[in-house]
């Protein structure tokens, strides 16, 4: 499972992906935490997410790659830390 931390619109918020937690907030597919992220990827739930090089692929909640590529893209995202493959924290900011 992912930690993700970011800003969308100017506010902080923190997400887990890639498993669905009962006590959170807010839950979307494989995303759970911020209710206003939730919404935004409910939303766009099939939707095309540009990549940085050119790519395309479509948004799918229940994919935990498709869910941080569209976090990536359509938030600013400044901090992913994983708990489980040995990952570490990441300072994505810029």
């Amino acid at each position: 499972m992912l930690k993700v931390y970011g800003y969308m619109d100017g506010i902080a918020y923190g997400v887990t992906v890639g498993t669905p937690r009962e006590d959170a907030a807010a839950t979307v597919g494989v995303m759970s935490g911020s209710p206003g992220v939730c919404s935004l990827l409910r939303i766009r739930d099939g939707e095309p997410i540009d990549g940085p090089h050119g790519g395309t692929t479509y948004l799918d909640v229940n994919n935990p790659d498709r869910v941080l590529e569209a976090l990536t893209a359509w938030t600013q995202v400044v901090r992913v830390a994983g708990d489980g493959d040995g990952d570490g924290p990441q300072d994505v900011s810029g």
